[in-house]
């Protein structure tokens, strides 16, 4: 079942034309990311699959699943939890510009890419 779910995310994302991939040296990248401040979880997956705000934004996370998720940004210290029908904010104040692979620690087939500038 977690197979094709993560198909059905590469999928989802190729249908919108949006390029998220991960570098040769294992870093994030993202060819189209989008601009904007909200993050939408719905069916195991974040949408966008990368977006990018600038370092004094606050991400709105919202969670249109039922079970809780997590919005977890690697390399940083932004780990928030959202609970199932809920919303909560990740502010980004004091993050370094850059690009960062973010997932759920409850589900490891999420993931999103987040731009910094």
């Amino acid at each position: 079942m977690r197979r094709i779910m993560v198909i059905g995310a590469v999928v989802a994302q190729a249908a919108l034309g949006v390029a998220c991939s991960t570098g040769g040296g294992g870093s994030p990248t993202c060819e189209a990311p989008t601009k904007g401040t909200e993050v939408d979880i719905q069916n195991l997956a974040f949408s966008p699959a990368c977006i990018s705000a600038t370092a004094n934004d606050t991400l709105i996370l919202v969670n249109k699943d039922s079970t809780q998720h997590t919005f977890t940004v690697k390399g940083t210290s932004i780990n928030v939890t959202i609970e199932g029908g809920q919303t909560a904010t990740a502010p980004l104040t004091g993050i370094a510009p850059g690009t960062y692979a973010v997932t759920c620690r409850f589900h490891p087939s999420m993931t999103e890419t987040v731009q910094i500038t």
